[in-house]
């Protein structure tokens, strides 16, 4: 069977998410997720950046209506903005989704919004989005084809404002069973290059290489994921300017997750810099 491909920002997702994901360096994390009887989502996230001494939080709501295709999501935080999504899955067409968001900043007054509509089927995976600015909106649309595992994407922004592309991305790779392999080249300046192998159940790493054209700046990484039988993960990535992480992430119980995390700066071990995280959620729908 045929398979329907990732939109173009999700090309080469599994190799940033081993990069990104438990990472949360010089942070101290809370999350707590709960969900009513009615099928309402209540998250709310508190964090403090120990390295900038700044403490942000937000409260997100989201209310889901199956009938319909229709799911309504609300986040407020402590920047004062009222950020709304609502997504409506066409039931007359299968694969069409369509996206409005906004973001209000009651005490500027401040409002923008955003319209996208995305197709997805076997093969093919296109979206096309405007940003409603009062300068002049920006229109973004991409696609993704997909044939017996190769894959090829183009994604392009064009501002009315300014009259000129402010997107010009390329992606092409492959994606098999157990590996990915990933290449894309953004506004003719950042090429990058990542590889993402599952070795089996338990083991999973990720390499990923970036060559900036104007500036001939080269960026190397290697990260690895081990899943422990003890229900906890332990993930480690390295690269070429020396900083090595580490993290460990443990299932208290169910519902329960603590995860710690820390960079050393290998080239300046006495001269210090280096970073600790720590984030704790609570998922009570688990």
């Amino acid at each position: 069977m045929a398979t329907v491909p990732p939109s173009f920002g999700d090309l080469g997702k599994s190799t940033k998410d081993l990069f990104e994901k438990e990472f949360d360096f010089s942070k101290v994390k809370l999350c707590v997720k709960t969900k009513t009887d009615s099928g309402v989502e209540f998250e709310t996230n508190g964090s403090h950046d120990t390295e900038k001494s700044r403490t942000t939080g937000s409260f997100k709501s989201k209310f889901r209506f199956p009938k319909q295709g229709i799911v309504f999501t609300e986040t407020w935080n402590t920047s004062s903005e009222l950020n709304t999504e609502l997504v409506y899955d066409c039931s007359y067409l299968e694969g069409l989704k369509v996206t409005l968001s906004s973001v209000f900043v009651p005490s500027s007054g401040s409002k923008s919004a955003k319209l996208k509509a995305g197709y997805k089927r076997e093969y093919l995976n296109v979206d096309a989005d405007v940003d409603l600015q009062m300068t002049g909106p920006i229109f973004r649309g991409s696609s993704v084809f997909m044939y017996n595992g190769w894959y090829g994407g183009f994604q392009l922004g064009y501002d009315t404002n300014t009259a000129k592309l402010v997107n010009n991305n390329v992606a092409v790779g492959y994606q098999g069973q157990d590996f990915t392999v990933h290449a894309s080249v953004a506004n003719l300046a950042d090429c990058k290059s990542t590889v993402y192998h599952k070795v089996n159940d338990d083991t999973q790493v990720g390499l990923s290489s970036t060559y900036n054209v104007q500036t001939n700046n080269v960026a190397l990484g290697l990260v690895g994921q081990y899943e422990m039988n003890d229900h906890s993960l332990l993930k480690a990535k390295v690269n070429n300017q020396g900083q090595i992480g580490m993290s460990y992430t443990k299932s208290l119980r169910s519902g329960v997750k603590l995860n710690l995390s820390g960079l050393i700066e290998g080239r300046n071990i006495n001269a210090g810099g280096h970073k600790l995280g720590l984030s704790l959620e609570f998922d009570s729908s688990c």
